[in-house]
């Protein structure tokens, strides 16, 4: 088994991922040197199995002809930084693979919102009085809630401003409200939104979504959206934006040992 960084990354390598398995745009992403995470395979240049994990969300994605004790092994050795998470759909052949005595599981929900497939324009109104949104830049980065969360998930700000799209929305000099697009991949983004408790239920998330989403489009961009199946919010804010081809699947995950 050996570790390699996204440089080193082959095509061949990159054809064992594809958007049709669960939230396999971030695989793609890590591969891409977009998000922060680790690859592990056989053989860089000629390659049977992959394993990519995203460091953000500790999901870990199975490419190619790896088996059982490959896919143990690399579990127990992410296991040592945090958590991991394996995604599937029911029915998938490799849930057989899996190691024993998962610590968790939860059942989520994704989705595709295509180019122009529904009108945002009700929802790039100007922000209610007091509050005023923007495209983020260093600046608005570095004083983010999310400043080390991003650290995190792409590896550097200098990362993110390169390949990524930020909106968010200002109450004074506060950030109160934050979208975030991950790098471009075959043509669509990821998209994630948090809003500060304190100024929740007033549609900011809404309106900070939206402006991201016209970014990305006028970009060229699809987006995407995952969330948690009981995130009632999350799914009705989904479905407000016009994303679609609402697709199920299940995570498990395996948790740093306490000792």
């Amino acid at each position: 088994m050996l570790e390699i960084t996204s440089d080193q990354v082959t095509p061949e390598l990159g054809s064992f991922f594809d958007l049709t398995r669960p939230t396999a745009i971030r695989a793609l992403a890590v591969l891409a040197g977009g998000n922060a995470g680790r690859i592990f395979t056989d053989d860089p240049s000629r390659p049977t199995w992959a394993l990519v994990w995203e460091a953000d969300d500790g999901t870990l994605y199975r490419g190619g002809n790896y088996d059982r004790n490959i896919l143990f092994d690399v579990v127990t050795l992410l296991r040592q930084e945090g958590v991991v998470a394996l995604g599937f759909r029911d029915g998938d052949s490799d849930t057989g693979l899996f190691p024993p005595d998962p610590q968790a599981g939860a059942e989520c929900l994704e989705f595709v919102r295509s180019i122009g497939s529904s009108d945002l324009s009700p929802y790039l109104a100007a922000p209610p009085a007091g509050y005023s949104i923007q495209k983020m830049d260093r600046p608005l980065l570095e004083i983010s809630p999310k400043n080390e969360e991003n650290l995190n998930r792409y590896g550097s700000l200098a990362n993110f401003l390169d390949k990524g799209i930020a909106v968010c929305i200002l109450h004074g000099e506060d950030i109160v409200c934050e979208a975030y697009a991950d790098m471009d991949i075959r043509g669509m983004r990821e998209i994630g939104v948090r809003t500060q408790e304190a100024h929740r239920r007033q549609g900011l998330a809404t309106l900070t979504c939206a402006a991201l989403i016209n970014l990305c489009e006028q970009a060229g961009s699809r987006t995407y959206w995952d969330c948690a199946r009981l995130n009632a919010g999350s799914v009705s804010l989904a479905h407000k934006l016009g994303f679609q081809n609402e697709r199920a699947y299940k995570r498990l995950a395996w948790f740093k040992p306490l000792n």
